[in-house]
C-alpha cells in the first residue's frame, strides 16, 4: 500500500525529513545533486506525484540557499540561455508527469535518477563545444528531467564536464537554473498535500543538512562522502524501479 499523509503521517515525516537531511548534507559535501539522493526516497515515501513536487519545493530551496554563497562565480552569459531554455523543458515535462499512471511516473523517477548517477560515471568520457544551441540543449533536458522526476542535475552535469566549463560558475549558475524550474514545476503542479507543519520541518531539515555539512566539510573527506552519496541514491533508485513495477 502506498504511504500517503491520511494513513502513516508519522512515517512519513520521517521519510521526508530524513531524506531532506541527507540529501541537502551531501549537495554540500559531496557536490551529488540533491534531487538525485532526495527525489527516489520521496517517490517511495509519499507517492511519485506528491515525492516529485516535494522533491521540486526542496530542490528549490536548497538551490538558492548553496547560491546565496556562491553569487560572486555567477555566469551571466550562460544563464541568459541556460535558464530559459530550462523553463521551456518544464512544459512537456510537467505534461509527462500529469499523464503518466502512479506506477509507471514511479519507474520514471527512478529511471531518470539512476540514468543521471550513470552520467556522473561517465560525463569525463564525453566532450562538446559551449555554443549556445548545446547550452539550450542542456537546460531543455535539465528542465524536463527536473518536472517530471524532480531532478535536473543529470543533463546540466554532463554539459558541465564536457565542455569544460568552471566548477565555480558551473555550481553558482547551475542553481538559479535548478531554483527557476523547480519554481516553475511547482507554480504548475502546486505545492504537494503536506500539512504545514511538516513542510516546514523537511525544509528546515534541508537547511539543516547543507548548514552541518558546511560546518564538517574540512573533517569530512569528498571523495569517501560522494561515494557513500552515490551508494545511497543508487539503492533508493532501484527500489523506487521496483516498487513501481510491482504497483
Amino acid at each position: 500500500m502506498r504511504v500517503t499523509v491520511t494513513l502513516m503521517p508519522t512515517a512519513l515525516a520521517a521519510a521526508v525529513i530524513t531524506a531532506a537531511v541527507a540529501g541537502g548534507f551531501a549537495q554540500r559535501i559531496s557536490g551529488l545533486g540533491f534531487a538525485l539522493i532526495a527525489a527516489p526516497s520521496l517517490a517511495l515515501a509519499a507517492g511519485p506525484r506528491e515525492g516529485v513536487a516535494l522533491a521540486n519545493l526542496l530542490a528549490m530551496v536548497v538551490a538558492l540557499t548553496v547560491f546565496a554563497t556562491s553569487a560572486r562565480n555567477f555566469d551571466t552569459a550562460k544563464a541568459r540561455v541556460l535558464v530559459p531554455a530550462g523553463l521551456v523543458g518544464v512544459v512537456p515535462g510537467t505534461i509527462a508527469f500529469w499523464l503518466l499512471p502512479a506506477g509507471p511516473l514511479q519507474i520514471t523517477v527512478g529511471a531518470v535518477t539512476g540514468l543521471g548517477l550513470a552520467a556522473v560515471a561517465v560525463a569525463r568520457r564525453v566532450r562538446a563545444a559551449p555554443r549556445p544551441i548545446t547550452t539550450a540543449a542542456a537546460g531543455f533536458a535539465s528542465g524536463i528531467t527536473t518536472a517530471v522526476a524532480g531532478a535536473g542535475g543529470p543533463a546540466l552535469t554532463i554539459y558541465a564536464v564536457a565542455t569544460d566549463w568552471s566548477q565555480p560558475q558551473f555550481a553558482a549558475t547551475a542553481q538559479v537554473s535548478y531554483a527557476t524550474q523547480a519554481a516553475a514545476a511547482l507554480a504548475i503542479k502546486s505545492v504537494p498535500p503536506i500539512p504545514g507543519a511538516w513542510l516546514g520541518a523537511a525544509i528546515a531539515a534541508a537547511l539543516g543538512g547543507v548548514t552541518a555539512a558546511h560546518l564538517l566539510a574540512h573533517r569530512i573527506n569528498a571523495v569517501h562522502a560522494r561515494r557513500a552519496a552515490i551508494s545511497i541514491a543508487a539503492v533508493a533508485t532501484a527500489l523506487t524501479v521496483i516498487h513501481g513495477i510491482l504497483a
